[in-house]
């Protein structure tokens, strides 16, 4: 007994700190629970439970250099006061990302505050954690669609370089007998997120000074890219030889792993080639990394220890206040408003006739949607193209699919980009995106807003600021995005007449659909 007790006053600050952070995930259980849904659900994050456990390990063979003193612990008592007030704001929103980030920034102030400005013996793996967090939704997929368009522009020159006749639609690679899309899950992200891990873990570990340490992790980021590019290509070339098969089941998970194999291949090779650049080409491979085992060092006598025990105090009733504020949150249900759905929305409309259609590769699912609208209305000869995604609850990251994410996936390009008034009546009128698209000869003009929640807004990061507003205000996150197309038939100011008077004979019928 008496043994445990000194073992306990010896090593009280770790106790504390392992009991306060089972105290956090207990109380935000609700937003690691989302997080491991897409953790579950989405490829790119699954390697997130083994990066969790190396950040363990990797803090604990580091626990024999951590001293017995805190030197500027105000620091992490700063932090820790930012991170409780990400939690309470996530928590009122429900926007989890926002308290999963909060969770593990409030770790991390914590640690500082106990263990002062030591922190940085065990900042890597915090960062490891960092970077296996979900991106928030809307980043996601923008970057995911920057990222398809890349892979498919750098596919298609790969293959045209290896021989072959290919033509390019956005991200259709159109091989002739077959077409190849390059969908959300060949974006490239799949390997950079994972390769951003190694390369970190390779970073770190790896004897060389500071610059190549760094170079090797961010050269992860081109190697994906490029290696998930020639991925692309690779799989063209044998559709085109064997069918497409070679695309599919089996054959497309294996070559992505060999991919991935040659990524990390890859960054052992860089690492070679900066020993013969730092004239250390005497060095194996092997011998080039430390592995990091675990060192007993000779610790502080108890005279020499300076712990600095009222920012510990402060930084622990922080995370108790913040933790214990949430609890009267979480009996808060959302509020989904009720709503008529979008097939009962009128296909005449003041001389203009519609016909719907549907989303026909499950585009609906991917953006997570409760309700859509698909219609091409026409009158006089002019076609307007309107579509509409309402999601009754945005609060798990599921926010509107922006157009400028998705459109140069469908091999338009987007020549001109300005906001927009649209004059619905005499008492209202509305700001919108307007864009300009062609694709060889044919232009489009493409109207769109995020109808939120009665907000007419305009782009997507004030729909962002609206929707943590409204989510702690009124309890809601419900809203839609509207997008309204009309091809450019003889001039830019003609379209734009055409819209104007559509959006101003429609609009009225929005609320009953996307409620205020």
């Amino acid at each position: 007994m008496i043994e445990l007790m000194d073992w306990l006053k010896k090593h009280v600050r770790a106790v504390l700190y392992a009991l306060l952070v089972i105290f956090l995930m207990i109380t935000f259980r609700d937003a690691l629970e989302e997080q491991l849904i897409r953790v579950t659900h989405e490829e790119r994050y699954s390697h997130a439970p083994l990066v969790f456990f190396m950040a363990l390990y990797l803090i604990w063979i580091k626990r024999f250099e951590i001293k017995n003193h805190n030197d500027g612990p105000w620091i992490g008592v700063g932090i820790t006061i930012f991170a409780g007030v990400a939690l309470i704001v996530g928590e009122l929103s429900a926007i989890w990302t926002i308290v999963q980030y909060g969770m593990l920034l409030m770790c991390f102030g914590l640690a500082w505050t106990m263990i002062g400005k030591q922190i940085k013996k065990i900042l890597i793996p915090f960062l490891h954690l960092f970077l296996v967090i979900p991106l928030p939704y809307m980043l996601d997929v923008m970057l995911s669609g920057k990222m398809q368009l890349v892979s498919s522009d750098l596919g298609v020159a790969i293959s045209r370089l290896l021989g072959m006749t290919v033509f390019q639609d956005g991200n259709i690679i159109d091989l002739g007998i077959y077409k190849l899309q390059v969908v959300e899950a060949c974006s490239g992200l799949n390997y950079m997120y994972p390769l951003m891990t190694i390369g970190l873990m390779m970073g770190y570990m790896y004897k060389a000074p500071f610059y190549a340490r760094a170079a090797l992790f961010l050269s992860s980021v081109p190697i994906s890219i490029v290696m998930n590019s020639a991925r692309i290509a690779v799989v063209a070339v044998l559709v085109n030889q064997s069918g497409i098969e070679a695309a599919e089941g089996f054959m497309h998970y294996f070559e992505g792993w060999v991919i991935f194999l040659i990524c990390i291949g890859l960054l052992l090779l860089e690492a070679k080639l900066f020993n013969i650049a730092l004239k250390m080409n005497n060095r194996t491979l092997a011998g080039s990394f430390d592995y990091l085992e675990t060192r007993h060092q000779t610790e502080d006598s108890d005279a020499k220890s300076n712990i600095q025990r009222l920012p510990i105090i402060v930084g622990i009733s922080i995370v108790i206040l913040a933790s214990l504020s949430t609890f009267t949150i979480k009996h808060r249900d959302e509020v989904i408003p009720e709503r008529a759905y979008f097939s009962s929305f009128p296909l005449e409309i003041n001389g203009w006739k519609g016909r719907t259609y549907e989303f026909e590769n499950g585009e609906n699912q991917i953006l997570q949607l409760k309700d859509y609208l698909l219609v091409n209305y026409n009158k006089a000869n002019t076609n307007i193209n309107v579509y509409a995604g309402y999601t009754d609850s945005q609060r798990s990251g599921s926010v509107p699919h922006s157009p400028k994410a998705c459109i140069p996936g469908g091999g338009w390009e987007i020549s001109n980009t300005k906001l927009h008034e649209v004059i619905i009546n005499d008492q209202k009128s509305i700001k919108v995106t307007r864009m300009l698209i062609s694709k060889g000869e044919s232009r489009q003009l493409v109207y769109y807003w995020f109808h939120q929640r009665g907000r007419d807004l305009s782009n997507e990061f004030s729909m962002k600021f609206a929707l943590l507003y409204d989510a702690i205000k009124m309890n809601r996150t419900d809203g839609a995005i509207v997008r309204f197309t009309v091809p450019v038939y003889k001039s830019e100011l003609e379209s734009d007449r055409a819209l104007a008077e559509f959006i101003q004979q429609s609009y009225p019928l929005l609320p009953r659909y996307i409620p205020d």
